[in-house]
């Protein structure tokens, strides 16, 4: 056991170190009058003034990404002084992911947590590049990507208005299944979920065949024979209790899923600088916060599943599964420059 434990520390970290409030929302800058005048000088806003952030994720509060919001909110209650009244919802209470990021994008909400591929993805497709396979050496490089990406993030959501800021890794994925995955070989045949398009499109790489179940109905699509395995981060997968239904694990830090801070840009225009500058390092300040504990939490989950009886297979034959997925990127280049462009810019960060 102890020969088990410290390989997949290893491993984890070269794969892995990966209630609404109320009150109005902030009146947006107004448009420059016609005609090319020149607009007025904005008006700083009294000191006065309390502003409502209202932020919400579809991810639940006890994980490492909604105990970050949840710092994150607390930091802006803080520091603020009561200018900014923030507060934060979890899970389904304002619906999925999709619809929480309608609702911040038309000011319903005025923040989202939210995957760039699967949340923004259907606005902006490009997003979906930061989960290309086997993309990053490890949880760092990954961590400055996401740092390094922010700025280039929001420029592609801000015709959609949205800002982004505070990139986040969920930790490294792997391959849970009901019959063990030794080689690549071992996948041909099994049905495999994945979160959107970009993984169903490595699975039928990969020989499997892949299905975007949802995550809340996974438990039960293992116990009944829907589908043969998942993938996700030991956190993830131990926190659901995947392996009450799965008990292999195959270690393959395939891809590291993400999320960002998006912010509606309205709100975000209406705050004086002084406040802008105070979100920001609030942001920077929890998603440091999240990389720490969800370091932890990979650990600890793993060592869970393995007092749960799970195996825990070290792959041979990776090089092969890289070969396999390779393509993938020409594929994701040929939709356009917007793809070339945006994965040149990842690529470029080391």
């Amino acid at each position: 056991m102890k020969k088990i434990i410290a390989l997949l520390l290893a491993v984890l970290l070269v794969a892995g170190l990966a209630a609404c409030g109320g009150g109005t929302t902030p009146t947006p800058t107004p448009a420059p009058p016609a005609g090319g005048a020149t607009p007025p000088a904005e008006t700083p806003a009294p000191p006065d003034q309390v502003f409502h952030l209202r932020a919400s994720t579809n991810l639940a509060a006890v994980g490492t990404v909604g105990q970050a919001l949840q710092y994150f909110v607390d930091l802006v209650n803080e520091r603020s002084g009561g200018r900014i009244v923030a507060t934060a919802n979890f899970g389904a209470e304002h619906g999925s992911q999709a619809e929480q990021v309608e609702m911040t994008r038309i000011g319903a909400l005025d923040m989202v947590v939210a995957s760039p591929g699967s949340g923004l993805g259907p606005l902006v497709p490009e997003l979906a590049s930061f989960e290309l396979p086997f993309s990053y050496d490890d949880n760092d490089h990954f961590r400055r990507v996401l740092l390094g990406m922010e700025e280039e993030v929001s420029a592609r959501v801000e015709p959609f208005g949205f800002v982004a800021m505070a990139g986040q890794s969920q930790g490294a994925r792997h391959l849970l299944t009901q019959r063990p995955v030794r080689e690549l070989g071992d996948l041909q045949g099994l049905v495999m979920r994945g979160p959107n398009a970009t993984y169903v499109a490595m699975f039928e790489h990969l020989g499997a065949a892949g299905t975007t179940t949802d995550w809340n109905e996974v438990y039960t699509a293992l116990q009944t024979g829907v589908i043969d395995g998942a993938e996700a981060s030991p956190d993830m997968l131990n926190s659901m209790s995947f392996q009450d239904q799965a008990q292999y694990l195959t270690i393959t830090g395939h891809i590291i899923a993400n999320v960002f801070y998006f912010f509606n840009e309205a709100w975000w225009n209406a705050l004086p600088a002084d406040l802008q500058e105070l979100i920001r390092e609030a942001a920077r300040d929890a998603a440091i916060f999240q990389g720490e504990i969800d370091d932890i939490a990979q650990v600890s989950s793993l060592e869970a599943m393995i007092a749960d009886g799970v195996e825990v297979i070290e792959l041979q034959d990776i090089e092969a599964w890289r070969a396999a997925v390779a393509p993938m990127e020409g594929e994701f280049r040929a939709r356009g420059a917007h793809f070339d462009s945006f994965i040149d810019a990842i690529r470029a960060i080391r």
